[in-house]
């Protein structure tokens, strides 16, 4: 089946990729597969351009060499090679086969046999192929189907398919929302038979899907059954998952940790955060941002006066508000349009500095000692329980200068 190939796959420098691997392997030693294939046949933008090659990862470096194209061995023990051209990165990989799997890695073995490189890959769609003149190739026999009727199934024997790297479980659900018109059932039912095998990846890998997944325009669908069949609860483990606050709160916002705060959030939060943190290697930004909004939960109220959203947006700080903000408009099943319009107003309101420094107080005749910074944290609550009112603070220097007037007589 031949297509047309858009410019990104026809460039300078990817055919200079080619042109080296072919001279040294023959017209039809590499191929374009997977994403880039399987977008271009659905009408898509492909993202990165993977390659895979019949010659051995030695030979890929030689042909590379011999051309003057840079490379690196990002990943020689597994068969990739990534060459490196104007800054643009092509990972070429050999043509593989497993010979043993622990559902994390796998041992694999060289081979020239392009059906046998697509048998180990994970879903048919994704075992795609095309050459540098738009020939597509189906070694399954099954991948265009799939990718015509928008179905994502795994490979084989589903379960076998899994066992070999549990991370497909993961893959499953973010390909189906991504490229999916549904679920397969098949695939789903070995998903969740063999979901426990979640906990033995590692958090980053977790991480990584989970926030490609939450990063798609709509995955409400896919992560609602996600959540019915048991098998977020081995992704975020002891959350308070809802599929109803996922389904009100997505369509607010496409910040990918706002999802994952209307994922994760919600009476008792705060407790597990540290679990979580930990589980999913989360960065100290996420974690802190995290933790902000579960700070911020309690005082957050979609239904606040300007007034209220001023004090909350001064003790917490914009991003923090926002963020238990959204997670209080999906436990509200606030229309997106009410949000926006929150959001919006959040935007627009100028939160004060406290204009007391521990210096007037001192001039005012209070002690330097432990009772100025209590009485500055004294006079600042005050402050903002009043709306920021000058008049508190005055009023606060007035009642010290008198009474040290009297100390003083």
């Amino acid at each position: 089946m031949p297509i047309a190939l858009p410019l990104e796959m026809t460039a300078p420098a990817v055919q200079q990729v080619f042109a080296a691997l072919e001279a040294a392997g023959g017209a039809a030693c590499v191929r374009f597969v997977g994403g880039c294939v399987r977008d271009v046949v659905m009408g898509r933008t492909p993202g990165d351009l993977d390659l895979s090659t019949q010659l051995t990862p030695d030979a890929t470096e030689a042909a590379l060499s011999a051309a003057g194209i840079r490379h690196v061995p990002t990943g020689k023990a597994f068969g990739t090679i990534t060459a490196v051209i104007e800054g643009r990165l092509f990972e070429i990989t050999s043509l593989r086969e497993d010979v043993e799997t622990d559902g994390r890695r796998a041992v694999v073995s060289y081979t020239t046999d392009w059906s046998r490189d697509a048998q180990r890959r994970d879903f048919y769609l994704n075992a795609l192929y095309a050459d540098i003149r738009g020939e597509v190739f189906d070694p399954t026999g099954q991948g265009l189907d799939d990718v015509q009727a928008g179905r994502v199934r795994l490979i084989g024997d589903a379960e076998t398919r899994l066992r070999e790297d549990y991370l497909r479980i993961l893959r499953f659900f973010r390909f189906s929302a991504s490229h999916g018109r549904g679920l397969d059932e098949a695939s789903l039912s070995a998903c969740v038979a063999l979901r426990e095998g979640i906990d033995s990846l590692s958090g980053e890998r977790i991480q990584q899907e989970l926030f490609k997944l939450l990063a798609i325009a709509d995955p409400v669908n896919v992560v609602q059954r996600m959540i019915e069949t048991g098998v977020m609860a081995y992704v975020v483990p002891g959350a308070p998952v809802n599929p109803e606050r996922v389904a009100a709160g997505f369509p607010l916002t496409s910040d990918v940790i706002q999802r994952l705060i209307i994922l994760i959030g919600g009476h008792g939060w705060a407790e597990a955060l540290a679990a979580l943190t930990q589980r999913l290697r989360l960065s100290n930004r996420v974690a802190n941002r995290l933790s902000a909004a579960a700070a911020a939960y309690a005082e957050a109220d979609v239904r606040a006066s300007l007034a209220a959203l001023r004090r909350g947006l001064y003790r917490h700080g914009p991003q923090a508000l926002s963020d238990a903000l959204v997670l209080r408009g999906a436990e509200a099943r606030v229309s997106p349009e009410t949000w926006q319009a929150l959001d919006q107003n959040l935007k627009q309101i100028d939160v004060p500095v406290f204009p007391l420094k521990s210096a007037r107080l001192i001039s005012a005749g209070l002690a330097p000692g432990p009772e100025l910074g209590q009485t500055l944290r004294r006079i600042e609550a005050n402050w903002i329980a009043h709306d920021f009112s000058p008049i508190v603070i005055e009023d606060a220097i007035d009642a010290i200068a008198k009474q040290a007037n009297i100390r003083g007589q």
